[in-house]
């Protein structure tokens, strides 16, 4: 029991750690697929979901799809908006920021709950078997990275 609390806990917490946490796609699609999904999908490909399963996992994301991309398409203009501001040739003020990077954290928060969303329907689908495999997997990778942090430096390891 204990152990089926802590990996829940290290899988919520892998999921809560917004996109870093959902690897990075290429393209605009970024956090639209599998890539929402802790380690881009990779751990879940190691877990032998059942064909049931992938089929319940390919609805969820495929429901989620549509407003993920446009909280994609926010979040990116938003930054984006904020990088104009500070880099162009005109007067900018921290309150002109201000509001910019308040829209830009509600951009992020929006779609970090919209991933989150969908990874805790994806978790529900997993028997905890499944969730004991992410969990152990999500700690060996946290292992590797520590270690990777320590034979190259932290600007070795991003």
């Amino acid at each position: 029991m204990t152990k089926t609390i802590l990996g829940a806990g290290v899988l919520a917490l892998a999921v809560a750690s917004s996109s870093f946490a959902f690897g990075h796609a290429a393209g605009g699609d970024r956090g639209c697929g599998h890539d929402m999904l802790v380690g881009g999908g990779r751990i879940l490909h190691t877990l032998d979901l059942s064909d049931d399963q992938k089929q319940k996992v390919q609805d969820i994301l495929t429901a989620h799809r549509p407003k993920l991309r446009q909280l994609v398409a926010n979040e990116k203009a938003a930054d984006q908006t904020l990088a104009d501001k500070l880099f162009g040739t005109g007067a900018v003020t921290q309150q002109d920021l201000d509001a910019l990077l308040q829209r830009a954290s509600q951009a992020r928060n929006e779609l970090t709950r919209e991933r989150l969303a969908a990874a805790l329907e994806v978790r529900d689908v997993l028997t905890s078997a499944q969730i004991q495999k992410a969990a152990a997997i999500r700690t060996g990778m946290k292992q590797l990275h520590a270690e990777m942090r320590q034979l190259l430096g932290d600007q070795g390891t991003d």
